[in-house]
């Protein structure tokens, strides 16, 4: 179906370049209004707005219906699944693995049947555009933000998983490479400032862009622009989401990208502290955005539309180019799948509440464990086990404090002695840990990040002096041996999720051997803490 641009007054023109978080779970005031009244066209889900499958299906029913009858177009609606430790839909529907386990499990067409499926069930509740997959090559051990987001550190295995993932992805559904042209060797997270990347043109095009450029020739839906100013690319500093140079004279004249230009959140302390969420909103659709991202607050969005209709009647923005912006934005829905607004939720339950679904995705993070050095465990009788309490590592985490290790294994393994530690131990926590081992003959320590949170790599030291058998397992980045060489057992799970509690208590048990291969190169170099 195509859609006229002629037909759409200056507002809903406005309204197509925006794509706005609202609260809740069901459609609210704040929905009613972006809508009907300021003509958005097109909104980005959180784990705020999903409760459970039904919900979210019908929350997503009621705002293409309010979309139709105001505009006559439908929304893109857009959520960040991506598998793993960041995903929005917790309950009720498939928990995906996240890209690095996809990669160490080490099959391309897992790779592809996991987007497949992943796009299945999206599309099935109403989500038309996945904010994935992440195309960043995480080469920097201590990157905050992407890690385990991040398929390898290696360029060439990065566009291979993520053209595979995007594929499966887009039999049903957008997909999203993000975020370009390359968030994976900063260590600043944008969410809290404003990264820079200044290597040479040359080097970019070695590893950073690699993924980018196969997934442009694949024919990928959407790229997100990331906050980070790459000097080779951008002008005055900026961040290529606002950047023409970048976004325009790069990405859409030199790489010849014909798809959508995708903003990432514009309330991230990059834009929001250097240039200001209203005024960066507008700096983006002038360097070439198409869909600008304002998740959170209502006031910021309500601004931000009335800066850019004050642009067009200045000139700081052309008609010209708005209706550039747009058109690219209709054609992209002109494909589509159509939408059946009546159908109930039961009709297309059969899509999400899968239990094929559930069980590949299990099978995906079993076949990913990884045993990176050292022998496999064998549980001793006297043998304790220390659990890393989770914690969302960035604000793209939503999974911060939802899982508890240890609980499950007082009830699978009541034999087994249990300890909780915090994310950042303290002395003292060390202390009374070291003491508790002294007494056993076997430790098993999970470690989360520990390359963002050293405290834990002192525990591993305390440890190994020890004299006990040590086995150390990585619940989310599988950094930890460049930052201590006293490591003797390490075995990588890639991500804290409910899937990744079932394996780990299945090794425990000594149920499962270790067949995942880790996607990152472990040269013998340590960056000491």
């Amino acid at each position: 179906m195509n859609f006229d641009i002629h037909q759409l007054t200056t507002e809903e023109k406005i309204g197509q370049l925006l794509m706005f978080g609202i609260e809740g779970t069901e459609i609210t005031e704040h929905a009613i209004h972006l809508i009907k009244e300021l003509k958005v066209g097109n909104i980005i889900l959180f784990a705020r707005n999903a409760k459970d499958p039904k919900q979210l299906y019908e929350l997503n029913q009621s705002l293409q219906k309010l979309a139709k009858e105001t505009i006559g177009i439908p929304m893109f609606i857009s959520i960040d699944q991506e598998g793993g430790m960041v995903t929005r839909i917790f309950h009720g529907a498939t928990f995906f693995p996240g890209a690095m386990t996809l990669s160490a499990a080490g099959s391309l067409e897992d790779a592809y049947k996991m987007g497949d499926i992943m796009g299945e069930e999206l599309l099935a509740l109403g989500v038309n555009m996945n904010l994935a997959p992440v195309l960043d090559v995480n080469n920097n051990p201590k990157n905050p933000v992407i890690g385990v987001r991040s398929y390898s550190d290696n360029p060439l295995r990065v566009a291979e998983y993520g053209v595979a993932f995007m594929k499966g992805l887009q039999n049903h559904v957008v997909a999203t490479g993000k975020h370009f042209p390359g968030h994976g060797d900063t260590h600043l997270d944008s969410h809290l400032a404003l990264p820079s990347v200044d290597y040479p043109i040359s080097r970019l095009e070695s590893i950073e862009l690699v993924p980018f450029k196969r997934a442009i020739q694949s024919g990928i839906g959407a790229i997100m622009s990331s906050h980070i100013n790459f000097p080779a690319f951008t002008e005055e500093g900026r961040p290529t989401t606002l950047s023409r140079k970048c976004l325009t004279e790069f990405l859409r004249e030199t790489l010849g990208y014909q798809g959508l230009i995708v903003t990432d959140g514009m309330e991230m302390k990059a834009i929001q502290d250097h240039y200001g969420t209203v005024e960066a909103s507008l700096m983006s659709i002038q360097a070439g955005a198409n869909l600008v991202c304002i998740c959170h607050s209502e006031p910021l969005q309500i601004e931000a539309i009335a800066r850019i209709k004050h642009a067009l009647s200045t000139n700081e923005l052309s008609m010209d180019l708005l209706n550039e912006r747009v058109q690219r934005v209709l054609d992209a829905k002109s494909k589509l799948k159509p939408i059946d607004l009546e159908k109930p939720y039961e009709a297309i339950k059969h899509h999400v509440e899968n239990k094929e679904h559930q069980s590949f995705s299990y099978h995906i993070v079993k076949k990913a464990l990884t045993l990176v050095k050292g022998l496999p465990l064998k549980l001793k009788q006297n043998a304790l086990f220390i659990g890393m309490l989770p914690k969302a590592t960035t604000q793209a985490d939503d999974t911060d404090g939802l899982y508890d290790i240890v609980s499950h294994i007082q009830k699978d393994l009541p034999h087994l002695k249990t300890t909780r530690v915090p994310i950042i131990p303290s002395d003292e926590d060390i202390e009374n840990v070291v003491k508790v081992a002294k007494g056993v003959e076997q430790v098993i320590m999970t470690s989360y990040n520990a390359n963002i949170y050293p405290a834990q790599i002192k525990l591993i030291e305390a440890l190994a002096k020890l004299d006990v058998e040590l086995h150390v397992i990585a619940m989310r980045n599988p950094y930890d041996l460049f930052y201590t060489d006293t490591i003797k057992n390490y075995v990588a799970l890639y991500e804290y999720t409910p899937n990744a509690i079932k394996v780990l208590l299945e090794y425990l048990k000594g149920n499962i051997p270790c067949e995942g291969r880790i996607p990152v190169n472990y040269e013998p170099i340590h960056i000491r803490h």
